[in-house]
């Protein structure tokens, strides 16, 4: 039968062996995180991509009917004193821009709320959707708007009018800020919502090891059944070692069997044998 291999008289004494150090081996084909974990966000699951891509596709959709709403309550310009050089009937602009400000709060702040109501655990996805179909819908209200009063708005201009007055009686949103109103104010809605919500938890956290105390109840068994407080399973009190026999009855080391009737015995002599 061959014995090992020679060792070469070249070989170090000092040689070290990863797998004999229990060094776990590392994969081939593990590679660098990628998607959401190396972006720092947490994996998330289909329930709440998909409650997100509500979110987003809602809020969205919900620009149709927005537009409409602002068309039909914005303020009309009047063209006779536009035409005439009258700057005063320039001044409703600001209140066409200051009503469409107005429904998209109040847009963020239904949108906000039902998905607190409905979604509220599905994590990142739902504050994505909801940020990113609600400037998307602020935008498609803006061009419902549009589309819905400026045609008649510049259809009683006169053919040879000049293109700043055509800018001015068009009907716009004019300062594009507002397109944020609408997914910042359902985001704010979220965040307090999300946020006045778990004190009650939080507290009862903080307060779960007290509890059982507070309450009255009992502390813990310190064992299987048998076993005595501070004793081991199946010791009780005579289980702790020699008793001392009282004063006068017996030596030291001397146990008493107990307090009855054959107070004064020993342990292990029957009874009505007295002891020397």
């Amino acid at each position: 039968m061959a014995g090992p291999p020679p060792e070469s008289p070249f070989s170090s004494p000092f040689s070290f062996d990863p797998a004999a150090a229990g060094s776990p081996p590392v994969p081939p084909s593990a590679g660098p995180p990628t998607g959401a974990a190396s972006a720092g966000l947490p994996v998330v699951g289909r329930r709440s991509l998909l409650a997100g891509l509500i979110c987003a596709a809602a809020m969205a959709v919900a620009g149709f009917p927005l537009g409409l709403l602002w068309a039909a309550v914005a303020p009309h310009i009047d063209l006779a004193n536009a035409l005439a050089g009258n700057e005063s009937a320039f001044a409703v602009q600001s209140d066409v821009d200051a009503r469409f400000g107005l429904i998209c709060v109040v847009a963020g702040v239904i949108g906000g709320a039902a998905a607190f109501w409905r979604v509220r655990d599905a994590g990142w996805p739902v504050p994505l959707g909801l940020a990113a179909g609600g400037f998307g819908g602020a935008l498609i209200a803006g061009w419902i708007g549009h589309l819905r009063r400026s045609s008649a708005a510049l259809h009683g201009l006169p053919k040879d009018a000049s293109p700043v007055l055509v800018d001015l009686v068009d009907v716009r949103v004019r300062a594009h800020g507002l397109y944020l109103v609408m997914p910042v104010a359902a985001l704010v809605v979220l965040a307090v919502a999300l946020w006045v919500t778990s004190w009650p938890a939080a507290r009862g956290r903080s307060r779960g090891d007290r509890r059982p105390r507070l309450l009255g109840a009992e502390p813990p068994g310190p064992g299987p059944a048998g076993a005595g407080p501070g004793t081991a399973a199946g010791a009780g009190p005579a289980a702790r070692g020699p008793a001392m026999g009282r004063p006068g009855v017996g030596g030291p080391g001397i146990g008493i069997a107990g307090d009855s009737d054959g107070a004064g015995e020993t342990a292990g002599e029957p009874p009505g044998r007295d002891v020397p």
